[in-house]
């Protein structure tokens, strides 16, 4: 398969109740782009509450960003990047 590579950005998440995490799976699903959670060597696609969690909550995670207008997404989830 040929073409270019495409940045993947990413940002550090922390969710501090269940509520922000069905927030948080609200604005993603919303999201164009494609985008995954990934904490320590699970990785999980961020539109899924489920595979949110079966993740550890309480711990930090990483939210990578694979396409899409991530500067406005960023803006959308910015109480969850700590």
């Amino acid at each position: 398969m040929m073409g270019g590579t495409s940045a993947v950005n990413s940002v550090s998440l922390r969710f501090l109740t269940l509520d922000e995490i069905q927030e948080f799976a609200w604005l993603v699903r919303n999201y164009k782009g494609d985008t995954d959670l990934i904490q320590g060597r699970r990785t999980v696609d961020a539109k899924s509450i489920l595979g949110i969690y079966s993740l550890n909550i309480q711990e930090q995670m990483e939210l990578l960003v694979h396409n899409g207008d991530f500067e406005q997404l960023r803006i959308q989830i910015g109480k969850f990047i700590r």
